[in-house]
């Protein structure tokens, strides 16, 4: 069975249409996390990949879509679906072997390439499953079941009693741990996770995502507190790139380690693994090697005795997909269910997926389930000329 067309499309969600203006928008929206505090959070954006097989039968996957969704769909319109057409489908980690060699070559390892090729790995499993009429977790080695998971954020509120509220509005919708946004200082961060804790109880999971906002030393001050305040895990505490810094943090800190949102190659991961600088490994499907990177981190985790807990931001593709990995991947221990305002995820997907006893089930359909309603889709695609390619 071989590649007979592949099509791109480009979506944008902003948060100005979503509420009539951009004056409209809550500010926990453009300003959700430390990073999003100079450069504002727009809205929700993807790039969608289709790869079609000669009997029609279409597998479809996701790209990491900010800042912007045009880079990554540009280079896979124009630089990898090129080269795909009329190929036979097999392995696809070995069906993009010369792209990752090409775009070492040229420099590109990492960032906007790596998260196209995500995308057309994604793609190639789920078209790979729905021909052999399974759900992607079957020809992953796994089976359909319940996946743990944690809802975040909480993300950074105005007031003590804001963060206790939205804190206590997801424990009610049925989640039994929680992610609270940190990293303005350390007294006040230190306030709202006091404030979040007593608000939830002593039962209910808390981790904190410091989204890199804190120094080395601030770092470990921090950490060497938090078992105070019953933490599951220190997230980002420290900007990423500098595996030895942040075992520092991790050798001080009082709670675990967990990090990789923001890397995109195995070395990289491998490298926190060894320095001993994590005890959770974060990766993104859609930005670190799509379904076939999260497998192998899923046995490098296994390797080095800790755990894989995928980053849950993306569309209803990207989740479906790191669900389905979940459920086959070594080494898993818990997904994030991302609950920051998505029409991507939310609105676009075709199959809801339905928390039950904080778990999500999973489709039991063939491939992946995570496809998009087209009508939804279409009314949030970016007005890029995109022609698909034919054999």
């Amino acid at each position: 069975m071989k590649i007979t067309r592949i099509d791109v499309v480009a979506l944008e969600a902003t948060f100005a249409r979503q509420f009539g203006g951009i004056d409209k928008v809550p500010p926990q929206l453009l300003r959700p996390a430390a990073h999003f505090q100079k450069i504002v959070r727009a809205g929700q954006y993807a790039t969608l990949v289709f790869i079609q097989a000669e009997d029609g039968t279409v597998g479809v996957g996701e790209a990491f879509g900010l800042p912007h969704p045009g880079p990554t769909a540009l280079l896979i319109e124009h630089v990898i679906a090129p080269g795909l057409i009329g190929v036979a489908i097999g392995d696809p980690f070995e069906m993009l072997a010369e792209y990752r060699i090409y775009f070492a070559a040229m420099g590109h390892a990492r960032g906007m390439p790596a998260e196209a090729m995500s995308a057309v790995d994604t793609a190639l499993w789920d078209l790979k499953a729905k021909l052999a009429g399974k759900p992607l977790c079957e020809i992953l080695g796994g089976t359909p079941g319940p996946i743990p998971l944690y809802a975040s954020p909480v993300p950074f509120l105005p007031t003590l009693d804001a963060s206790a509220a939205a804190a206590k509005a997801l424990v009610a919708q049925g989640y039994k741990a929680i992610k609270l946004k940190v990293g303005r200082n350390a007294s006040i961060d230190l306030d709202h996770i006091a404030a979040v804790r007593a608000a939830i109880g002593p039962d209910i999971g808390l981790m904190l995502d410091v989204n890199c906002g804190y120094d080395e030393a601030t770092a470990i001050a921090v950490g060497k507190v938090l078992h105070r305040h019953g933490v599951t895990w220190f997230e980002e505490p420290i900007p990423p790139g500098d595996a030895a810094a942040l075992a520092r943090v991790r050798a001080k800190s009082s709670v675990p380690i967990a990090t990789g949102e923001n890397e995109f190659a195995y070395a990289d991961f491998e490298a926190l693994a060894v320095a001993g600088a994590a005890d959770v490994l974060m990766p993104n499907i859609a930005r670190a090697g799509g379904v076939s990177g999260l497998m192998a981190l899923g046995r490098l985790c296994a390797k080095h005795g800790i755990k894989l807990g995928p980053h849950g931001v993306g569309g209803c593709v990207a989740v479906a997909a790191a669900l389905h990995v979940c459920r086959a991947a070594e080494g898993f221990g818990i997904y994030e269910a991302n609950r920051l305002l998505n029409p991507l995820r939310d609105e676009m997907a075709l199959h809801k997926l339905v928390l039950t006893d904080g778990a999500f089930e999973l489709p039991t359909g063939p491939g992946h389930g995570g496809d998009p309603r087209r009508e939804v889709m279409d009314s949030f695609r970016l007005p890029v000329p995109f022609a698909p390619r034919a054999a």
